[in-house]
């Protein structure tokens, strides 16, 4: 075999690698955020209930109709 096949076939393999590495990281990534977002979903609704929805609650410059400069 030529030594430019070996190369070829190297890097191609590595790049094969990379690829698989990188998705396996990807769906790790993935699964801690839904894991995340499902433990915020749970506690939601019982922080939500304990906030009354008062006037003036929002912080300044969040009120509708201002433009903000």
């Amino acid at each position: 075999m030529s030594l430019k096949v070996i190369e070829v076939l190297v890097l191609l393999i590595a790049g094969v690698l990379f690829f698989v590495w990188q998705w396996r990281d990807l769906k790790k990534a993935r699964e801690i955020t839904r894991l995340e977002n499902e433990k915020k979903a749970r506690a939601e609704p019982s922080s939500a209930s304990n906030k009354s929805a008062q006037p003036g609650s929002e912080p300044p410059g969040t009120e509708k109709g201002t433009d903000g400069g």
